[in-house]
């Protein structure tokens, strides 16, 4: 198939094969379908809220404009939340990157929101063509954003499909050297809609559509992992959080240790600690009342 009969802004199901081979080819996936509407209705709703309650403190004379300053302090606030619980234990996602990274997927510290308003000129959040390569992320990263609004045509994401296999493109001052001479086709997904998962590779070259002159965009870009890959410095400096553990894991860690000391529960209770009867799914470890839900 020729590629003016690809469709790069082809959105798909959860546990599409195709995807698999059109994120190989071309260096990212669109999908559909990944959370509960209702989570994303009511995460965009805090969100946006957030947003509009510090940009009437604003007008009233609070403080500067920091649409950037103020989403850390939001994205703060909603990992508090129940809500963002939800959101990166989502089964949907986990078996999407099980799907790419194997069955130990982890997701590193520090989700970013992004608030994308009409008409800012912040740098941070207009940013041109270029890789995530070069922020420090490790190639056996995966990038995905979750978008809680729908895009329009002036605010969405624009990739550069298969810039991905050209490796590490170089970089001036946050944007591809104009001396490296190369062109690659950007593709404007403008098809994104709120709940969309869009996951890409860290040196897939792509940039920030730019900004409508009426509608906000908001989202968050989170960055997966495996524990069994190696981890970039910045990334060890964020921590990150298991989200699955694979069985040969899950069997060294009923044993007890790396180590594997022999006998450990033999003649007792073989199980993983409590706290992680969620995690260690394949434990005969049974919670028959979550408590949390009284607190």
């Amino acid at each position: 198939m020729s590629d003016n009969k690809i469709d790069f802004q082809r959105r798909f199901e959860p546990g599409d094969e195709e995807a698999v081979r059109f994120f190989v080819q071309h260096g990212y996936a669109l999908y559909k379908n990944s959370y509960d509407s209702n989570l994303v209705q009511a995460s965009g709703d805090y969100l946006l809220t957030a947003y509009n309650k510090l940009l009437d403190l604003h007008k009233r004379g609070e403080f500067a404009l920091d649409v950037n300053g103020w989403a850390f302090a939001i994205m703060e606030s909603f990992q508090l939340t129940e809500m963002y619980h939800s959101f990166v234990t989502a089964k949907n996602v986990i078996r999407i990157m099980q799907q790419f990274l194997g069955p130990d997927v982890a997701l590193l510290g520090f989700d970013a929101l992004w608030i994308n308003v009409p008409n800012d000129k912040d740098p941070v959040l207009l940013k041109g063509l270029h890789t995530d390569a070069w922020t420090g992320t490790s190639i056996n990263t995966i990038f995905a954003k979750t978008f809680f609004t729908d895009v329009d045509s002036y605010n969405g994401m624009s990739v550069c499909p298969s810039s991905h296999l050209q490796g590490m493109i170089p970089v001036r001052n946050r944007s591809i050297d104009e001396s490296a001479h190369i062109e690659f086709e950007s593709v404007n997904l403008d098809t994104a809609k709120a709940g969309d998962l869009l996951i890409w590779h860290p040196l897939l070259i792509h940039s920030t559509t730019g900004h409508s002159n009426k509608n906000i965009r908001v989202s968050i870009t989170s960055r997966f992992t495996s524990t069994e890959t190696p981890f970039s410095s910045q990334e060890r400096g964020l921590g990150y959080r298991p989200l699955s553990i694979g069985p040969m894991n899950q069997i060294r860690r009923l044993i007890g240790n790396d180590y594997l000391t022999p006998l450990r529960t033999y003649g007792g209770f073989v199980g993983v600690d409590r706290r992680l009867a969620d995690l260690y799914g394949h434990s005969n470890y049974k919670v028959d009342v979550d408590y949390r839900k009284y607190l």
